[in-house]
């Protein structure tokens, strides 16, 4: 995207100093607000062109997470961190709460965020995560730390790229999965972030004991055919929070919210409409307004 169109889109890349270390993060245009968490190994960029859609809906704020891009020095990954972390973006962007994406590793953070940090967290879609560290898990995990040490970076993304979406939705669109691909790839002073998060996740979680005190309204997402994270694992998280909604999407892999397309982008805006008010940055003028439902 051209600078133009980013000044346009109200596009703004910050970095605010915390206890743990720098967070930089994105912001993009204007409306109630909607922090993205993203996966593994993740900068901001790994959303490609989600948060520029969004943004014609919300003020979106999408982070690097520790370890990786502007988030690179500090203190080591964790989850309960990376929650404090994303609080502080949303204090640095003057928010007081908002609503939550996360995916994969992001939607663990985001669970963390909305336990530890409640207040801040007026609803929460939790996509391709799972409660706890199972065995399947350990492999998968495994195979993450020898695509990074023995492939180079754009060859480790394209070998994940079998895994990320399903064999129709890469048929159909070839194009997209190569951008994604891209999107994807490590930079090579961000590897050493991306093992720390492998190693981390392998020393084992679980999330059922923090998914029991979830107050906030939860959808969680799951791929119908998705080998890193099986749907049965994300519904175990779903059956944890109490009074969470639950969607499979038929055809899916892990990549779920391109995979479920424009369907499933307007569900999840649904969702995030029931009660989602918009609180203006500014401290000297708290307006709040419904967010449109479609």
């Amino acid at each position: 995207m051209k600078a133009e169109e980013r000044k346009a889109r109200g596009f703004e890349a910050r970095t605010v100093e915390g206890p743990r270390g720098p967070v930089a993060f994105e912001r993009w245009g204007e409306g109630p607000p909607l922090l993205l968490l993203a996966g593994l190994g993740s900068r901001a960029r790994l959303w490609g062109e989600l948060p520029r859609v969004l943004s014609d809906r919300f003020t979106v704020l999408a982070p690097d997470n520790r370890g990786v891009g502007g988030s690179r020095s500090g203190e080591p990954f964790t989850l309960e961190g990376a929650a404090d972390d994303a609080a502080l973006v949303l204090a640095a962007a003057g928010f007081a709460s908002a609503g939550v994406v996360g995916v994969s590793m992001g939607g663990l953070i985001a669970c963390q965020l909305a336990a530890r940090h409640p207040e801040h967290v007026d609803h929460l879609v939790a996509a391709s995560c799972a409660a706890r560290l199972t065995p399947h898990h350990r492999r998968v995990l495994r195979f993450f730390e020898l695509a990074f040490t023995r492939l180079a970076p754009a060859e480790a993304a394209e070998a994940l790229m079998a895994f990320a979406f399903a064999g129709a939705f890469a048929d159909r669109y070839p194009g997209f999965v190569d951008q994604a691909a891209r999107l994807w790839t490590l930079a090579p002073e961000d590897l050493p972030g991306a093992l720390q998060h492998v190693r981390y996740l392998q020393s084992g979680w679980d999330l059922r004991p923090v998914a029991a005190r979830l107050a906030c309204p939860t959808l969680v997402l799951a791929g119908e055919l998705d080998p890193i994270v099986p749907a049965a694992l994300t519904r175990e998280l779903a059956a944890a929070i109490p009074e969470a909604r639950f969607r499979e999407v038929p055809g899916a892999a892990h990549s779920v919210l391109a995979e479920g397309g424009a369907v499933l982008l307007a569900e999840i805006i649904e969702f995030l409409g029931t009660c989602l008010l918009y609180t203006s940055p500014s401290p000297r003028d708290r307006t709040r307004s419904r967010l449109p439902s479609s």
